[in-house]
């Protein structure tokens, strides 16, 4: 028997356990443990958890951070 994936769905988009969590500078960040309220928690990086108002946007695989806010996720932008 295989466990569901845990998801949560956010305005940027669904967000999954052991998703990988990248800044705006293509650095990682930790990896997705879980959603408390408005951060989510991290592990096995540089953070213990970011505010959800951080994230930019949501690949199939990554949640991408910016400290901008908007929303040129995937769109190649210059900082």
């Amino acid at each position: 028997m295989t466990t569901p994936d845990i998801a949560w769905t956010t305005q940027q988009g669904t967000i999954r356990k052991g998703m990988k969590v990248i800044a705006a500078d293509g650095s990682f960040v930790g990896t997705v443990a879980a959603l408390e309220g408005e951060e989510l928690m991290l592990e096995g990086g540089s953070h213990e958890f970011v505010a959800i108002t951080q994230v930019d946007g949501v690949s199939a695989d990554a949640v991408l951070l910016s400290d901008r806010g908007d929303a040129t996720f995937g769109l190649g932008a210059t900082p």
